[in-house]
């Protein structure tokens, strides 16, 4: 019988996390202050600058209507801080807020990203890509930028000030999605 429950559990984690779906945001969490009844969780992603960063619904190679950006190609022995922008929708970032920082830092084999919330910010999801094409792709082969399709990515319960990711074995030019669900936050001290 515990085997049978295992099969089951790994059977719909394999289906759930292979679908392309949007990000469910729940409202258990206990280290989230909500400043007033307008604030609530957005969905936010690194920029680049004009020359590194492609907006999605720009691409003609992808077909979405999501904002964000890829930002890329980057090359190894690169060390640069990106903003991240929240509500940023059409990639227009005078629409949007800055809530944090993506430092990216590609040495020879690996890539190191941190992502950093500005004061009053939290993340409670992580996703990142990173590969040697401008975005992930489905099963299909089609392109895609759902974060869910992402190569990386960290649920961070109740909230965190900052995640990282070293990801080994990278070479070549590189592109990088970052993606995170961002809330209004306060870390608790605990006595």
């Amino acid at each position: 019988m515990k085997t049978f429950f295992k099969l089951l559990v790994i059977s719909f984690f394999i289906s759930f996390s292979s679908c392309e779906q949007e990000e469910v945001i729940t409202e258990d969490n206990i280290n989230r202050e909500v400043k007033d009844e307008k604030d609530e969780c957005e969905t936010a992603y690194a920029y680049g600058k004009l020359d590194e960063a492609t907006c999605f619904i720009d691409d003609d190679d992808l077909n979405s209507n999501r904002w964000g950006w890829s930002i890329g190609p980057i090359s190894a022995y690169h060390n640069q801080s990106y903003p991240i922008y929240q509500a940023a929708g059409g990639c227009n970032i005078e629409n949007g807020e800055e809530i944090g920082t993506l430092t990216i830092v590609y040495e020879s084999n690996y890539v190191l990203v941190d992502f950093v919330a500005n004061e009053g910010y939290g993340f409670f999801e992580t996703h990142l890509y990173v590969g040697n094409e401008k975005y992930p792709r489905k099963r299909n082969g089609q392109f895609t930028v759902a974060p869910g399709q992402y190569t990386e990515s960290h649920n961070l319960g109740d909230g965190s000030l900052d995640d990282n990711y070293k990801i080994d074995d990278i070479d070549g030019g590189i592109y990088i999605i970052a993606h995170a669900v961002v809330c209004p936050f306060k870390k608790n001290v605990k006595s």
